[in-house]
């Protein structure tokens, strides 16, 4: 059986995806995450969750008046273990190439 082929809209998903899950991402998405939060008084934060794959865990919902303070220190707390799964397997030193 021939392999589906791949469209755009699924690179751009997988593109995303792996950008995603670079350490970086991780710290910037930490320092913004703010912007989520209390300035989105009389506006809202669009939420949408989805597994890597593409498969929709939620449908889009927005939280009015943006994110609580709980939610984004547990979000926080959440970047946090996958910045530290992320980067726990470390080069052996004085390995050889």
């Amino acid at each position: 059986m021939d392999k589906k082929k791949e469209t755009r809209a699924d690179l751009r998903r997988k593109v995303m995806e792996l950008t995603a899950q670079l350490a970086s991402s991780y710290h910037f998405a930490s320092v913004t995450l703010h912007k989520a939060g209390d300035s989105l008084t009389a506006s809202g934060a669009l939420l949408q969750l989805h597994a890597l794959g593409g498969r929709e865990l939620i449908c889009p919902v927005v939280i009015r008046d943006g994110l609580s303070a709980d939610t984004i220190a547990a979000l926080q707390r959440d970047i946090a273990r996958s910045y530290t799964s992320a980067t726990e397997l470390k080069p052996k030193k004085g390995a050889q190439a």
